[in-house]
Order: structure tokens, then sequence, then C-alpha cells
């Protein structure tokens, strides 16, 4: 995975990130929510989680980014993902397995097989890991407020059980969206499903 370049930009972030602890260090902890972020193991979503719990981490809240094992691993290994958070006292990473092989491609046409063995095996972790403390702070708070995939069903019935909002986060961007919306004028106009073409070639 790549997350993140550095530069100018990654000074500024520096920079942001110094005020806020000073801000943070002249108000008691408990006074910041705790959110646990849980992005669908797939690059995109992964990264767009990662910005996600940086902006927010940048406002002062204490952040738990629960990642499979799989794609933590990925990340340590071939990014600087923790150097990054390093400057986020209230920020930790926490993982759990997907219950697949760790020879599984997770991509391409398999990629559905993720799916269902995130059904069968996370999400009762999930569960057993909310109820027992496991994705608590590194200070013991509890987690106030989860940020779930928007393509994870989960960690809404988990959160209702539970008594602790979720808030659904897209990735896709809006011109995906407009995609979407556009779907039913094609079909009326004929242009979907795409019928196959062929080519003629004049030599």
């Amino acid at each position: 995975m790549h997350v993140y370049g550095t530069g100018s930009c990654q000074r500024h972030t520096e920079n942001l990130a110094i005020s806020t602890l000073d801000r943070a260090q002249m108000e008691p902890e408990s006074k910041a929510p705790h959110v646990l972020i849980f992005p669908l193991p797939a690059q995109g979503h992964v990264n767009s989680m990662l910005n996600l719990a940086q902006l927010l981490s940048l406002s002062g809240l204490n952040i738990t980014f629960l990642n499979t094992d799989h794609n933590h691993n990925r990340l340590v290994l071939h990014t600087d993902i923790l150097d990054r958070f390093a400057c986020f006292p209230g920020f930790q990473f926490k993982s759990i397995p997907d219950g697949l092989p760790a020879d599984h491609p997770r991509a391409g046409v398999r990629f559905m097989e993720v799916f269902d063995s995130i059904k069968l095996v996370t999400e009762p972790l999930f569960k057993e890991m909310m109820s027992s403390g496991q994705l608590n702070s590194a200070t013991g708070q509890s987690v106030t407020c989860i940020i779930a995939d928007g393509s994870l069903s989960f960690p809404i019935d988990v959160g209702n059980e539970l008594g602790i909002p979720v808030i659904y986060f897209r990735k896709i961007s809006a011109c995906c969206f407009w995609a979407y919306f556009c779907i039913q004028d094609m079909i009326e106009a004929g242009e979907l499903p795409i019928r196959e073409t062929k080519t003629w070639i004049v030599l």
C-alpha cells in the first residue's frame, strides 16, 4: 500500500499537530471523545479512512483505527504509518483477523471471499472486542462513537446493542455517486446493458 507523501504538506500537518497537542495539554483528556474507525480491508478504503483519522486526530479526538491483521502488517511493512501517527498521543492502531489464510490474494475475482470471511469470523470477534473493552483507548476510555465503512453492515448492529452511535462513511467520489443516479436513465435509453460491438477493419 502507498499512503501519503512528504514535503510541505507533511510539514504543515506536523505544525497543525503541534498546535493541537498544545491545546490538548490545556484540557482534560476525558473531554475528548473516543472514536473507533473501521474501514473495509481494501487499499482505497483504508487510505481514505486514514485521511479521516488524521483530520480527527488534529481536532484533538482520541482515535482507534481498527484494521485487519493482514492489512495492518502490510502498512507497517511498506509504509511509515507508525511514525506518521506517533505525534498523536490519543491515536492507536488495533487489528482484527479477517479469517482468511495468509496466502489468500484478497483481490480481483476472489475479493468477494473477503466479505464471506468477515461475516463468519470478523463480525463475532468485533462484537467480543467491543464488549470486553479490548478496543478501549490507551487510557482505558470506552468507544463513544464508531465510524464504519459504508460497505460493512454489522457495526451498526453492535453499536445499537451497546448503545454506541454509528456513522457510516462512504469513500466513493461524487462522480461515482452521479453515475449510480444515472443508471436508471441509461437503462431506459437502451444504453444498458452494454451490447457487444464488433469492430470492422478494412485493409
